[in-house]
C-alpha cells in the first residue's frame, strides 16, 4: 500500500512540473482553459505619419499569441484624429466586414459616415490580419472554385477540399492563426499601443462578429459597441447545429426569399414606375426558369442577391427581368459555389463549425425545394470550408453574454439578404444587453441602405453610450434608398 501511495504522489509531481502541452488544431473545439488574451505580447510602438488628411502607422503583432516573442506580422492602421482635442473622449475602431474587406482604404472612402462623432472621437481602421497575406493559388493567390455537381459528382468535393490544401501550401503556418479571435486580440493590442483605457467598436456585417468577439474576450476594455448588419453569433460559430452550413443555420436563403417577395410587392404597388409590371412575380419565375434550364441559376441567384443588397439597385433589377414565360423551371442541383477571396476563406473556414460533405449533399434537395433560387447556392457558399486543414486552436466560439459597460446598439435593415433581421434579433438576445434599431427598407447594413435617422442614433450612442434609441425604434431610409419612388 505504501509503495502505491508513493507512486501516485510521484505521478502527481511529474504532471505538475511538466506543465500543459501546446494544443494542436482541432475542428470542433478551441483550446482548453479560459480564452486567450494578448498575454505577454509586447505593446507595439506606433509611429504616426501624415497620409493625406489622415494619419497612418504600422502595428506589429504576433502571428501566434501563445508565442508572443515568435514570428510577427505588420498591419496597417489609419486614423482621423478628433477635431476638438480639448473635448476628445477616445477612439472608435471600424471594421467593414467581409471577412477580408480592407480597413484603411474603406475608412478613407467612407469616413463621412462618422461626421457626427468627429469632433470628440478619433475614427480608426486596422487592416485585419490575412488581407494580402493569404495565397491559395499559383498566380495571383486567388483560390480555385469547386467544379461539378455536389450531388452526382464526387469530384466537386475533392476540388472543394483541394482549396484549403492550396491555401495551406501557399500561406504556411499563418493560415492557422487567422481567426476572428486573433483579430480581436490585434485590436486590443492596438488599444494598448494607443494608450487608451477602453475602445469603442463599430462593425459592419462580419465586423459585427469581430465586435462581439472583442466584447466577450475583453469586456472590461470596451466602451461602446455598434453592430450594423448583424451576424447571428451562435449560428455563425455553429455551436447550435454543426451539421448544417453556416448560411443555412443563419436562414440566409429564407431571408432572400422574403426580400424578393417584398420587392415583388413593392414593384406591384409602384405601378408604371416599376418596369417589371404588370406581372413582376411572373417575370421572376421566368428568370428562374430560364436560368435553371441553362444551368446558370447560381449566377442568377448572385445577381438578384446583389440587387437586393441596396434599394437603389432594384430599379435596374426590374428592368432586367425577362417577360413572363410559362415553361416551369427544371431543378438544377449542379449550381456551383460562389467565388470568395483568400482572406474570406481563411477567416470564415477557421471561425465556424462546418458539416461534412455528406451532410451538405444530403440537405441540398430539401434546400432547393424550399428555396428554388437561393437554396443550393446558399448551402454551398462555404463548400471550400469542408475539411479545412488549418483550424485555429484559439478561435472563439462563445459564450456571448459577458457583462458590457453599456448595452450594444444593434442596427439592421428589414430586408437584408446577407444578414437577416432575424439574425439581429438573435444577436440582441445573445449579447448581455442590447437595443435593436430597424431601418425600414432593402439593403445590407447602413452602408447600402443609408438612413440619417440611424446614423444620428449611432452617433449619439457613440458619444454617450447611455443615449440609446427608444425600444422598438424604426428608421426610414434616405430618399435614394426607396425603390420606385
Amino acid at each position: 500500500m505504501r509503495t502505491r501511495v508513493w507512486l501516485v504522489l510521484l505521478l502527481l509531481v511529474v504532471a505538475a512540473c511538466s506543465g500543459p502541452t501546446e494544443p494542436g488544431p482541432t475542428r470542433d473545439a478551441p483550446s482548453p482553459g479560459p480564452p486567450l488574451g494578448t498575454g505577454a505580447a509586447a505593446v507595439p510602438r506606433l509611429d504616426w505619419r501624415p497620409c493625406g488628411t489622415f494619419q497612418c502607422a504600422t502595428l506589429t503583432v504576433p502571428v501566434d499569441y501563445r508565442k508572443p516573442t515568435g514570428p510577427t506580422i505588420a498591419l496597417d492602421v489609419t486614423r482621423l484624429p478628433a477635431l476638438d482635442p480639448a473635448t476628445r473622449i477616445g477612439t472608435v475602431a471600424v471594421n467593414y466586414g467581409g471577412p477580408g474587406t480592407p480597413g484603411p482604404s474603406s475608412l478613407r472612402r467612407l469616413v463621412g459616415r462618422f461626421d457626427g462623432v468627429r469632433a470628440r472621437l478619433d475614427v480608426l481602421a486596422l487592416q485585419p490580419r490575412g488581407i494580402g497575406q493569404v495565397r491559395c493559388g499559383p498566380d495571383d493567390g486567388a483560390p480555385a472554385q469547386p467544379v461539378g455537381s455536389p450531388l452526382a459528382d464526387p469530384a466537386f468535393w475533392t476540388s472543394a477540399r483541394a482549396i484549403g490544401q492550396a491555401c495551406l501550401a501557399g500561406t504556411g503556418e499563418l493560415l492557422r492563426h487567422l481567426s476572428t479571435a486573433n483579430a480581436a486580440r490585434d485590436l486590443d493590442l492596438l488599444r494598448q499601443a494607443l494608450g487608451e483605457p477602453t475602445l469603442s467598436v463599430y462593425g459592419y456585417s462580419y465586423g459585427t462578429y469581430l465586435g462581439a468577439t472583442y466584447a466577450n474576450l475583453f469586456p472590461g476594455r470596451l466602451r461602446a459597441l455598434v453592430v450594423d448588419g448583424a451576424l447571428d453569433l451562435v449560428a455563425n460559430a455553429g455551436t447550435d447545429d454543426p451539421t448544417r452550413p453556416v448560411d443555412v443555420r443563419a436562414q440566409v436563403a429564407q431571408a432572400r426569399d422574403e426580400a424578393l417577395d417584398a420587392f415583388v410587392a413593392t414593384c406591384a404597388a409602384a405601378g408604371p414606375r416599376c418596369a417589371a409590371n404588370p406581372d413582376p412575380a411572373g417575370r421572376i419565375a421566368a428568370a428562374i426558369g430560364a436560368a435553371t434550364r441553362a444551368g446558370t441559376s447560381a449566377q442568377l441567384a448572385e445577381r438578384v442577391s446583389t440587387a437586393l443588397e441596396s434599394g437603389g439597385r432594384l430599379t435596374a433589377l426590374a428592368r432586367a427581368l425577362p417577360t413572363p414565360n410559362p415553361v416551369p423551371p427544371v431543378p438544377d442541383p449542379a449550381a456551383g459555389a460562389p467565388p470568395h477571396s483568400p482572406a474570406f476563406l481563411a477567416v470564415q473556414c477557421t471561425d465556424v463549425r462546418t458539416p461534412t460533405a455528406e451532410q451538405v449533399s444530403a440537405l441540398l434537395p430539401g434546400e432547393q425545394a424550399a428555396h428554388p433560387l437561393f437554396g443550393v447556392p446558399v448551402a454551398l457558399n462555404t463548400a471550400a470550408c469542408v475539411d479545412w486543414p488549418a483550424i485555429d486552436p484559439d478561435r472563439y466560439l462563445g459564450p456571448w453574454h459577458a457583462a458590457l459597460p453599456a448595452p450594444a446598439l444593434v442596427v439592421n435593415s428589414r430586408y437584408d439578404p446577407e444578414t437577416p433581421l432575424a439574425n439581429a434579433r438573435a444577436t440582441a438576445t445573445q449579447l448581455a444587453s442590447a437595443r435593436l434599431l430597424v431601418v425600414d427598407g432593402f439593403g445590407h447594413t447602413t452602408l447600402d441602405l443609408p438612413s440619417r435617422c440611424a446614423t444620428d442614433a449611432a452617433a449619439a450612442y457613440l458619444l454617450d453610450p447611455t443615449r440609446l434609441p427608444a425600444e422598438g425604434t424604426v428608421c426610414p431610409p434616405d430618399p435614394g434608398g426607396v425603390p420606385f419612388a
